[in-house]
């Protein structure tokens, strides 16, 4: 019978994970343990094919993205957050808004 220790394990336990991202394209992003693989849908052949190898995260990026219709209830740390990269204080370039409506699962 499942319990919820099965699924409260340590992360050094996991042996895979990945997500789904439902908008203008489907994509499944996944690791087994030996690098994060990105898979976009081909509606054409319905199946996914691989688009990009060994992925990162960038150190530093120069996007926010979120759901500023929502701002009045944002936390204000991320209001504060949010703000800073909007006007940068140290006078350095502000980062640029992308919001697009996807669905991750």
């Amino acid at each position: 019978q499942p319990c919820e220790k099965d699924a409260l394990q340590p992360g050094r336990d996991i042996v895979a994970a990945g997500y789904a991202l439902y908008g203008s394209a489907t994509m499944i992003v996944l690791s087994t343990g030996q690098g994060v693989n990105c898979f976009m849908l081909d509606p054409a052949i319905g199946e996914f094919i691989l688009v990009e190898r060994d992925l990162k995260i960038k150190k530093k990026g120069k996007i926010y993205s979120l759901n500023e219709g929502y701002a009045m209830y944002f936390d204000p740390a991320v209001t504060e957050y949010v703000q800073k990269k909007k006007f940068p204080e140290d006078g350095s370039a502000p980062y640029g808004a992308r919001y697009v409506g996807s669905m991750v699962a």
